[in-house]
């Protein structure tokens, strides 16, 4: 039976919220790193990065309904042409598995940090929970993003509410200069590469353009919105977190054991659905591009992903992140450029995307 089709908008909305929203959201690095540390003018900097996570939304769910396009990859070349296509394409996936192997360090860091486990056992229960999830393919990212999506919300807006009650003395960061306008550019720029490719596939799910404006903007204000909720409690608590790897975790503990194991499980939710949309993007890549059997990419991303995410959750966040906020920008670029134009449907693509409507219906 098809599904309403109020039903897929929430779908995508959770993918997407979920793929913004992983463990750098949660857990206040991204955050930490990109805006609250620009003091007062980090909020207008989550404000921007907000909208353009809403229209960049918006437009990559139009353009693939209206071209009938049902991956990243044709989405990039209709939207790069051919030769730029393949390697923003390339270095996005590259960024892909980078952002995997990130969830994975961001496990071992979370449970260090919590109870003090070893680092790569922590890691070890992060790779077996991602692929337990990936061998469900788009089912598996679907009920993981849609059921976890909820709960990262209320964790979020809880710790801001309870930091506005708890606490009235604020911290604030000084450094308030022309870079937290970059900065949120960057932070946008980079989510999005990951992004794309998951909203692309999704886009089957959709049949009109009114259904891709409201996945598009809903999703970036509940971002906004919630980062807001977020920033509060680091600009408070500024001065003591700011060297912290799990800032939000830290806070977490000043409103007792309970809630710092419920915003515990917050984090690993995100993870988690970070993962698992960018390990089912990989899957697919591998698969569609180099002809590789979806249950040995699956294996190779468990165990390269677990080797790589000993190079550190905040090291990864700072320093790595950045180098890929450029790969972004061009594939942002390339999309609005194509956003409103008008072409022909092709009976191929229209084939193509009926019968990968009809897989997921």
């Amino acid at each position: 039976m098809r599904k309403s089709k109020s039903s897929n908008i929430w779908k995508i909305m959770g993918v997407y919220t979920s793929a913004i929203i992983g463990a750098g959201f949660a857990s206040g690095q991204e955050l930490l790193q990109f805006f609250a540390g620009y003091g007062i003018f980090g909020i207008t900097g989550l404000i921007i990065a907000g909208i353009l996570f809403a229209f960049t939304g918006w437009a990559v769910l139009e353009i693939s309904i209206r071209e009938h396009i049902t991956d990243g990859t044709a989405l990039l070349k209709y939207a790069l042409g051919e030769r730029l296509g393949i390697i923003v394409e390339i270095s996005a996936v590259f960024f892909m598995f980078v952002l995997y192997s990130t969830m994975m360090a961001a496990t071992g860091a979370s449970f260090n940090q919590y109870i003090g486990m070893n680092f790569t056992v922590g890691v070890v229960i992060g790779s077996a929970l991602a692929s337990a999830a990936l061998l469900f393919d788009m089912k598996g990212l679907i009920a993981v993003n849609s059921r976890i999506a909820p709960f990262l919300v209320i964790g979020g807006l809880l710790i801001g509410f309870m930091t506005f009650m708890d606490q009235t003395t604020p911290a604030f960061a000084r450094r308030e200069n022309l870079y937290w306008l970059f900065a949120a550019i960057t932070y946008a720029a980079y989510n999005i590469v990951t992004c794309i490719p998951v909203l692309a596939s999704m886009s089957v799910m959709l049949k009109k353009r009114k259904e891709a404006i409201m996945c598009g903007l809903l999703s970036g204000g509940v971002m906004t919105l919630l980062g807001l909720f977020m920033l509060y409690p680091l600009y408070i608590n500024y001065a003591n977190i700011r060297y912290s790897e799990i800032p939000l975790l830290r806070i977490s503990a000043n409103f007792g054991h309970v809630f710092e194991f419920f915003y515990v499980l917050i984090i690993i939710g995100a993870i988690y659905t970070t993962a698992v949309s960018n390990g089912f993007a990989l899957i697919q890549w591998l698969n569609k591009r180099l002809g590789i059997k979806p249950m040995y990419a699956k294996i190779t991303l468990a165990f390269s992903g677990l080797l790589c995410a000993h190079i550190g959750f905040s090291m990864f966040v700072s320093r790595v992140y950045p180098i890929f906020a450029m790969v972004g920008l061009i594939q942002i670029a390339g999309i609005f450029s194509v956003w409103l134009k008008k072409t022909p449907r092709s009976a191929a693509r229209h084939s193509e995307r009926k019968s990968g409507f009809q897989r997921h219906a």
